[in-house]
């Protein structure tokens, strides 16, 4: 899983870290990111299907 995680596009695998591993609510990484909620979840979803 490592492996695929590494070959993610760098916003997509920050997206992916931060959802999955740090279980970081979209609302809050949106904050962080200053991306909105919708992108997240859109980038977070590309990276799950990768």
């Amino acid at each position: 899983m490592q492996l695929a995680i590494g070959q993610l596009p760098e916003k997509q695998r920050l997206v992916f870290n931060l959802r999955y591993y740090d279980e970081m609510p979209y609302e809050q990484m949106s904050r962080v990111l200053d991306t909105s909620e919708g992108a997240l979840k859109a980038s977070y979803h590309h990276a799950a299907k990768k």
